[in-house]
């Protein structure tokens, strides 16, 4: 089953990363037993290979690969675009940090995540040289390394949490002519024609729990915001726990809240690489250009993940807890579909569901087939 794996993933990696069989197959292998293990510890992984060579051979592989080959988000994203089937279509956006300690270094990622049917899937990502936020230049050299793998980019939105409000990021997005709709912190001053300069938490103190305003006309956003300053709508709701939830958006406002719900995917992803997945913060990797081919494995995996978990509550609809929630999310019921099928020995039906699965299409009747 792995080396069937390792054939059908080199195939649809083959025209977008550059590398040598023999790569391919590791990074294939890497995918495989990520998912299978849950784990992304190569000293652990190295003893589940089926190869007739020492663990300690093909841990030395592994070693190998990270130190040979770089990847990132602008070569894994042309494989996930294919593998989801959206080129051409318009994408929602959520951008997003993760961050933890190793030891001294900290870890800090900054990454894009394109929203597929209700989940975040990794699309591109950069690390960040130091801990605490991101700034204007690494954002907008996300974007443009995401514009430049793909030059026919549609984004129907990007959608972005408190950390992402400037002057000069919001021009880049209005220029690069991408929505947006971003949370403003609730001291944030809002400078509006005929009105006087308040903060949020001033225009929305009389709001009360579930209620929402709409502030008439375009506003600018900081105290001493002048005719440079970009134009937005804002939108302002008081959350049950009492809290202001104002968003920025340059389009129409009585959309932005539920457009904003969206973002909360790239937490959910954030999770999967993590604790409810692979135990991304378990990595003894802290080179910058390690860890992102990391990612890029890792990338593909949750592709693999999600594609799976929507063909299945597509067959089977998820149920509904009386909290109101799904039961479990795509990328868990994906996961554990994945697994049980790599444990079958039907090799010939497991085949076919592999080129579906790696193709821009899975077959809801080929997972019935492999009775998951």
């Amino acid at each position: 089953m792995q080396n069937t794996f390792a054939n059908a993933l080199s195939k649809a990696i083959g025209n977008h990363i550059p590398l040598s069989g023999t790569r391919r197959e590791t990074l294939a292998w890497l995918a495989w037993l990520i998912m299978r293990q849950g784990t992304i510890c190569l000293w652990r992984l190295a003893a589940h290979v089926a190869t007739a060579a020492t663990t300690d051979s093909v841990r030395r592989r592994f070693y190998r690969f990270f130190q040979h080959v770089e990847l990132d988000g602008a070569m894994t994203s042309q494989v996930v675009a294919d593998l989801l089937g959206i080129r051409g279509k318009a994408w929602t956006l959520a951008m997003d940090r993760t961050n933890w300690e190793f030891g001294k270094t900290t870890i800090n990622i900054l990454m894009i995540a394109v929203i597929w049917n209700g989940v975040g899937v990794p699309l591109i990502w950069t690390l960040l040289p130091s801990a605490g936020n991101s700034n204007t230049k690494a954002r907008t050299d996300l974007l443009d390394r995401l514009h430049e793998a793909f030059p026919d980019l549609k984004v129907a939105a990007l959608t972005g949490d408190r950390e992402f409000i400037g002057d000069a990021w919001m021009a880049y997005l209005r220029q690069r002519k991408i929505p947006f709709i971003l949370r403003l912190r609730e001291n944030q001053h809002v400078v509006r024609e005929g009105y006087d300069t308040w903060t949020i938490a001033d225009i929305a103190r009389r709001l009360g729990k579930g209620e929402k305003m709409i502030l008439k006309g375009w506003c600018r956003l900081g105290q001493s915001a002048g005719e440079g300053s970009p134009l937005v709508r804002i939108v302002v709701t008081r959350l049950p726990t009492n809290e202001l939830l104002a968003l920025a958006c340059c389009g129409n406002p009585r959309r932005a809240l539920a457009g904003y719900r969206q973002r909360w995917t790239i937490e959910t992803l954030f999770a999967n690489l993590k604790s409810k997945g692979f135990n991304l913060e378990d990595t003894r990797i802290t080179a910058p250009e390690k860890l992102s081919t990391l990612l890029a494995v890792l990338a593909l995996t949750v592709t693999l993940c999600v594609k799976t978990g929507f063909a299945l509550a597509r067959r089977r609809p998820i149920p509904i807890k009386k909290h109101g929630r799904r039961a479990w999310s795509l990328f868990a019921l994906g996961l554990g579909a994945l697994r049980k099928i790599a444990a079958s020995d039907d090799i010939a039906q497991i085949i076919v569901f592999l080129q579906q699965l790696l193709s821009a299409k899975l077959s809801v009747n080929q997972l019935k087939l492999m009775r998951v």
